[in-house]
């Protein structure tokens, strides 16, 4: 029992230090948009770059030749749903560029579990229970909160947009590899979406002149993205959710907003009005409200609910 329990707790330090991490995608990227001439576009696509190398030697270690081995629909949907990550990563980059870390963070990464249980009721035909009908109305609610009224003349409407639109790829992604759970290891997706994404979004990169004499300090923290919240912190997630039940797991879901707010007013000074963090708890809770009626990581064999960012 208490070897058990140390597995347990084991697991959740590194689930807790996976939240962390990826907490900090949006304000580390906000910040080399700051000290650079790196835009969303290009800064999604070198840090494709930076994760692919770091991904498929992962699955190669795991896999070995197995790697390239799976069946020509799962080997189709995973070269699709590359498209789909390197797409929401631009849609989030490009929300946090006119909206801020807060509020792109809370309405993508919030908003998507709650697309993802409203497909699920439509498409798969799922019950409505009242738990869940309560979740996505308190999830409404919270993100009109959250958004408040938009300024004039600025990017607050095209930000939260883009915000949604991230959120709804964030959803079909994860809906997808849901579907692909139980059939391929779970690097494998991984190691195929980077190297892909990278490409599709290459001719784009290209295509709008990506300047590469910019601060060392810059291609630093580019790296750091590509490899740390995009690679390693995905590695700390799946060894997690070996000891630690799905439920308890999406604990991660909401530490990484959190940990984006926090860091986004300790360094760039967002704040949100107390209407703002009325509906950020709101939209939060929802999300909690949801995970506590998710299965078992035993009977649910792709646990996660989103996908970093």
């Amino acid at each position: 029992m208490s070897e058990r329990r140390s597995s347990a707790a084991y697991g959740m330090v590194l689930l807790v230090l996976t939240g962390v991490l990826w907490g900090t995608i949006g304000p580390v990227s906000k910040h080399i948009t700051d000290i650079s001439e790196f835009d969303a576009v290009s800064i999604s696509w070198l840090r494709a770059i930076a994760a692919s190398p770091v991904c498929i030697l992962a699955a190669w270690i795991a896999l070995g030749r197995r790697l390239f081995t799976a069946h020509r629909h799962d080997q189709t949907m995973m070269v699709v749903y590359g498209v789909v990550l390197i797409s929401y990563q631009w849609l989030y980059l490009a929300a946090v560029d006119r909206v801020g870390v807060t509020t792109a963070t809370l309405v993508s990464l919030c908003g998507s579990p709650v697309i993802v249980a409203l497909l699920s009721t439509l498409v798969l035909r799922e019950p409505m229970t009242r738990r869940l009908l309560g979740a996505l109305i308190g999830a409404i609610v919270g993100v009109a909160l959250l958004i408040g009224k938009p300024n004039s003349g600025d990017d607050t409407l095209a930000g939260v947009g883009f915000a949604l639109l991230c959120a709804a790829l964030l959803a079909l992604h994860a809906l997808g590899m849901r579907s692909l759970a139980g059939r391929v290891h779970p690097l494998q997706p991984l190691a195929i979406g980077f190297p892909v994404g990278a490409l599709a979004i290459t001719p784009v990169a290209l295509s709008r002149g990506v300047s590469f004499d910019q601060p060392a300090q810059a291609w630093f923290w580019v790296a750091f993205l590509g490899i740390v919240p995009s690679s390693v912190a995905y590695l700390l997630f799946q060894e997690g959710l070996a000891s630690v039940p799905a439920s308890i797991a999406t604990i991660v879901t909401m530490l990484e907003p959190f940990i984006a707010a926090v860091l986004a007013w300790i360094f760039f000074e967002e704040r949100l009005s107390s209407i703002g963090w009325i509906g950020g708890a709101m939209l939060m809770g929802s999300i909690w409200v949801l995970s506590r009626g998710r299965p078992s990581a035993r009977s649910d064999p792709s646990p996660t609910l989103i996908d970093p960012v």
